[in-house]
């Protein structure tokens, strides 16, 4: 990443930071924090030494969440380094997983064992959604784009806590905020 990109993708996640304090509290509570340098060394290990910079400011933002009922978005909770890690161990052992998927890391999980992932192989790693059962995947641009995404659903507000702990979206809200991010994103290089 260029000294830029870096800058952009921090004042991202301290905007997105500041829009969870003041619109989800309920989420922002329930996040980790930053990942130590031992688990972002794991994090480098697993990927045979080599650092994906836009993926450690991710990580170095928050390590995933302490609560399996908080989600960022809503088919998004936030996996810290070993879970992601973890998931993508057991995807590569699966044959019938496709190559994209197998390469790429899981950042956000949906509770079905699908979700966001980041395509950390590519020489510019997207976020894309992807589900076993569909063979392609649905692409959200650039970790900063995506953050973006995410902060424009916790400023709009759809995020309320529901009266069993879990994160419950305006469904409704969110697919217009959705389709209208997909529709402007800028297509893949």
């Amino acid at each position: 990443m260029i000294v830029k990109e870096t800058r952009n993708l921090r004042e991202a996640l301290a905007k997105l930071e500041t829009a969870l304090k003041d619109n989800a509290p309920f989420v922002h509570a329930k996040l980790n924090p930053p990942a130590t340098a031992n688990e972002l060394a794991a994090l480098r290990a697993a990927f045979g030494g080599t650092q994906v910079q836009s993926l450690e400011l991710w990580y170095q933002w928050h390590n995933g969440c302490s609560d399996h009922t908080i989600d960022l978005l809503p088919l998004g909770r936030m996996l810290s380094i070993s879970e992601s890690l973890q998931d993508r161990k057991l995807a590569q052992g699966i044959p019938f997983v496709d190559a994209k998927r197998k390469s790429a890391l899981k950042i956000l999980d949906d509770g079905s064992g699908d979700g966001f992932f980041l395509d950390v192989a590519a020489p510019n790693p997207r976020v894309f959604y992807h589900m076993l059962e569909d063979p392609y995947p649905c692409d959200y641009g650039s970790l900063e784009q995506f953050i973006e995404f995410i902060l424009e659903v916790h400023t709009a507000g759809l995020a309320s806590h529901d009266k069993n702990g879990m994160v419950d979206f305006d469904e409704t809200r969110y697919e217009k905020i959705e389709a209208a991010y997909l529709k402007n994103l800028q297509p893949q290089p």
